[in-house]
């Protein structure tokens, strides 16, 4: 009796050290994956861009700029729309290409009552056009989305362009763009696109 008394207390710790050994070792082949997901800010607009394919909004641009004395106004149709916010719809926070590169900071904003989702380059990489990301969400008990502020940078050769996009959600995108030769300003534009006023 002692005997078998004397296995079985064996072969349970024997079983327990080789428990031990497999969860670190899956601790180890978890901890190189990260598993952790960005706002999904993609999939937000993606949304916003199906209301608006579905739902017969009136919907116009003002392009106003250096070039542009006087504001310049015209209808959008959903199409146009999509075009439009490409800009805003070309960013995946999630995506293989962009999030390994950044950084995610959130905090709760008292002064403007919302939950700020910041993104910026883990480095000072001129080559990721993305300088910055705010994503805004309404202190409320949904967290709805209030708004979006990206700031991007784009090298074309001998000129940069400096990008300030903002998306109020269910009503407006703007587009700021200025285009920089050695410092300088040479051209200013904006596209405002509404859609629900």
């Amino acid at each position: 009796m002692k005997k078998i008394l004397l296995l079985c207390t064996v072969l349970v710790f024997i079983e327990m050290i080789n428990g031990c050994h497999q969860k670190q070792n899956n601790n180890k082949s978890t901890s190189n994956n990260d598993t952790t997901a960005f706002y999904p800010l993609h999939e937000i607009l993606l949304e916003e861009l199906k209301d608006v394919k579905n739902t017969p909004y009136f919907m116009y641009q003002i392009k106003t700029g250096s070039a542009h004395t006087k504001k310049d106004s015209s209808v959008v149709n959903p199409q146009q729309f999509e075009y439009l916010a490409q800009p805003f719809l070309s960013i995946n926070l999630n995506s293989d290409t962009l999030k390994p590169y950044l950084n995610e900071s959130v905090f709760h904003d008292l002064s403007t009552n919302s939950y700020s989702f910041t993104y910026t380059p883990k480095s000072n990489n001129d080559t990721l056009p993305i300088k910055s990301i705010i994503v805004l969400l309404n202190d409320d008990n949904n967290n709805s989305l209030k708004d979006i502020f990206i700031h991007k940078t784009l090298h074309n050769s001998d000129t940069v362009i400096d990008e300030a996009l903002h998306w109020k959600p269910a009503k407006y995108f703007t587009i700021d763009k200025k285009y920089l030769l050695k410092d300088s300003v040479i051209n200013k534009s904006k596209l405002l696109v509404n859609w629900q006023h």
